[in-house]
């Protein structure tokens, strides 16, 4: 059964330092692929303005991973949050995969499953403002507990690939919150919707939850 996360909206106007503190945690905490009892406690935290989609996620984790360093690198064999969406779900079967790892390198493409998918050019990544508590050049010198990544999705930006969009309360779009590392020192894969699927796979838009806003 499909969960549902209800996507809060908040004035532009209203947005402070505070504003993370009153948005409810959509929980990461389904490892249906555990093999090694790693399970890292993630949250992803989600509200709409008029104009855009903020993302933020929270990790805790002893230890992290970054390798990879350019934007469309295959970021999830780091240590990695990622956000699946389809935000007009009823009109185009293609989806978004934000992937992005523990120092802000995205990797992004749109189609409708694992095969059917085109990388988004980079031009784009500019608009999505990445802010990672971890940097490139200091990750050596992480020591825990807990780090965050946060970013946001403009409309225009959706509208470029989906067509005209009003982001309005009712409206309900698909989608799923995942943890991962598939070649750090302890491989995991974390999820919020249950994934139904022998292997590790996020790629099953039929297993994405609903994403409602409020």
């Amino acid at each position: 059964m499909a969960k549902t996360y209800v996507i809060k909206r908040i004035d532009s106007k209203d947005i402070d330092s505070n504003i993370w503190e009153v948005i409810e945690p959509a929980h990461v905490d389904i490892f249906s692929w555990d093999e090694n009892g790693y399970r890292p406690k993630t949250e992803a935290k989600v509200f709409y303005t008029e104009s855009a989609i903020h993302i933020k996620f929270k990790s805790y984790e002893d230890k992290i991973e970054a390798v990879y360093t350019n934007m469309n690198d295959p970021v999830y064999m780091d240590s990695c949050v990622e956000f699946f969406i389809n935000p007009m779900p009823d009109k185009d079967n293609r989806y978004l995969n934000f992937e992005t790892n523990c120092i802000g390198v995205l990797n992004l493409g749109i189609g409708s499953d694992r095969y059917d998918r085109v990388k988004v050019d980079e031009c784009y990544f500019p608009m999505f403002e990445i802010k990672s508590s971890v940097k490139k050049e200091s990750i050596d010198e992480y020591t825990g507990d807990f780090w965050t990544l946060e970013y946001k999705i403009p409309l225009e930006f959706i509208n470029k690939f989906y067509g005209q969009m009003k982001f309005k309360p009712g409206i309900r779009m698909k989608g799923n919150f995942y943890k991962c590392g598939d070649e750090t020192e302890n491989p995991h894969y974390g999820t919020w919707n249950r994934v139904i699927a022998k292997e590790a796979d996020f790629h099953r838009p039929e297993c994405f939850g609903d994403l409602l806003l409020g």
